[in-house]
């Protein structure tokens, strides 16, 4: 990897390295993946569960899918779909193949934007659930929900994600090299993006009756989360 490939990153070369070299923090960086890939999937079923039988939408004649709540069943897919986007990246990443991981990044990236607007935006969830895709690319684009979050979410950010494995673009050759580093450092990214998608969910059913449900899960990422923040220094270098 050259200098100026480390310099693309817009992070100490040298942190970079030395924490990216890290076989305990490189452990860290998988179980966590791992684990939250497994918190997402579980919560997803159930919250799936749930939105198919409880709720009014169904009764009402609201759901065109016979939910119960159109909504949770929407928040149920987000983290069943982020639950496979995050245990296949992971996998691609530790066996070298860094240019396909770094697609599926560029996914949580977008799933990150959907969970913001389920938990802030009323109705966006079963809005989403139900939309055709024109709806989809009138309201539910990644440039229309960081236009919606008035600077949350920087275009440079997801730029990034698009020209580093989200399109076959020259400066892909950065992830053909199978250098720890690139994997190291996406990686830490990955786990950042996955722990405000959790924020974001967490936020919403703490604003519903699934709150109670969902406590345990909770109490749990936070924990994990708090204990990698606190011990890998990736998570304080800036976004690339």
């Amino acid at each position: 990897m050259t200098e100026d490939a480390l310099d693309s990153f817009g992070v100490d070369r040298e942190a970079m390295r030395t924490a990216a070299a890290d076989s305990k923090l490189s452990s860290i960086r998988e179980e966590l993946a791992g684990f939250t890939s497994e918190t997402f999937a579980t919560v997803g079923e159930l919250l799936h569960v749930g939105g198919h039988i409880i709720g009014e939408d169904r009764l009402e004649g609201r759901s065109p899918f016979g939910h119960g709540n159109d909504e949770t069943v929407a928040i149920s897919m987000l983290l069943r779909i982020a639950s496979e986007l995050v245990s296949a990246s992971k996998d691609l990443f530790l066996d070298g193949r860094h240019y396909a991981a770094a697609a599926l990044l560029r996914q949580l990236v977008e799933i990150e934007y959907l969970a913001w607007a389920f938990e802030t935006r009323d109705k966006d969830g079963e809005r989403w659930l139900r939309s055709t895709r024109s709806e989809r690319q009138s309201f539910f684009t990644p440039a229309k929900l960081r236009e919606a979050a008035d600077g949350r979410f920087r275009g440079k950010d997801y730029g990034f994600h698009c020209e580093l494995g989200g399109h076959p673009v020259p400066g892909a050759a950065l992830l053909l090299k199978d250098d720890v580093v690139v994997a190291q450092l996406l990686l830490s990214d990955l786990l950042g993006h996955t722990g405000r998608i959790w924020d974001h969910v967490a936020g919403w059913s703490g604003n519903n009756h699934y709150g109670k449900h969902i406590h345990a899960f909770n109490e749990q990422m936070a924990t994990r989360y708090a204990q990698w923040k606190s011990s890998d220094p990736l998570v304080t270098l800036p976004p690339p």
